[in-house]
């Protein structure tokens, strides 16, 4: 009788945690849809940071050993080294970038492909002529522990010589 006890009380202890482990709030993972959407604001803080200067928030928005790939020169391989290639616009210039268009996204588990078009309009702060590119993105974003996304690798091309106004 005391091993039918024993052996009760056993199952009944397993039940319990069994029932508490499967009870735990699981953590809901976003849908396609969702990250699409979460994505779209991303880019458009992207603009948003870029065009109020903030060079700080901007940056925010890149992975510290992401790579930007500019044409006709070498990867810039971490933030460290992509804020030094970014300061010196966001110091000489006001920065008007624009993404139009809709923006294709693929999601791939953590991993998102992100390609669009853009203007990007430099204005020198002390006056002068506005310099336009007109040009096409190509991005892989990377979903963070948080569920966040951020810039992992940045392509840029033109889609010919900039505008000189």
């Amino acid at each position: 009788m005391k091993k039918l006890r024993f052996h009760s009380q056993v199952a009944f202890v397993l039940l319990l945690l069994l029932t508490a482990f499967s009870c735990a709030k699981q953590e809901k993972k976003p849908s396609v849809e969702e990250d699409i959407a979460a994505i779209k604001e991303f880019y458009n803080q992207y603009c948003i940071q870029a065009n109020a200067g903030d060079l700080d928030n901007f940056l925010s928005l890149w992975e510290d050993n992401a790579i930007r790939m500019d044409p006709d020169k070498p990867s810039i391989i971490g933030k460290e080294n992509i804020t030094k290639f970014f300061k010196p616009s966001f110091e000489l210039f006001s920065v008007n970038v624009k993404i139009y268009g809709d923006i294709e996204i693929q999601i791939s588990g953590d991993m998102a492909f992100s390609r669009g078009t853009y203007t990007l309009s430099l204005t020198p702060k002390e006056g002068g002529a506005t310099t336009t590119f007109d040009g096409k993105w190509l991005d892989i974003d990377k979903r963070q522990t948080d569920g966040s996304w951020k810039i992992y690798i940045d392509m840029v091309n033109y889609n010919g010589p900039p505008v000189v106004e």
